[in-house]
């Protein structure tokens, strides 16, 4: 059986929620036990399952890349001033 690679994991069309993250760096061979990583580079940036993105993140190999279009904000207008009853 060969090792599973990142791009096999990705190319599936599933509900799994995933994150953008870029590579710090790569973790030593056996680090992350059947997962081959050799065809990724440090500095770019992939879409990853979040389970992975996060795996990644934990061990210091990778980043989060926000997303500018992605997310909104919620606005924050403190007390609003509702119309008084007549």
């Amino acid at each position: 059986m060969r090792p599973l690679r990142l791009g096999d994991v990705t190319k599936h069309r599933s509900l799994a929620f995933s994150l953008r993250v870029r590579f710090v760096s790569l973790p030593k061979r056996g680090e992350f036990d059947g997962i081959d990583l050799d065809c990724y580079h440090v500095g770019q940036v992939y879409v990853l399952p979040s389970q992975l993105a996060t795996l990644l993140i934990l061990g210091g190999h990778a980043e989060l890349v926000e997303n500018q279009s992605g997310r909104a904000e919620a606005a924050d207008f403190g007390q609003p001033q509702f119309p008084k009853r007549r």
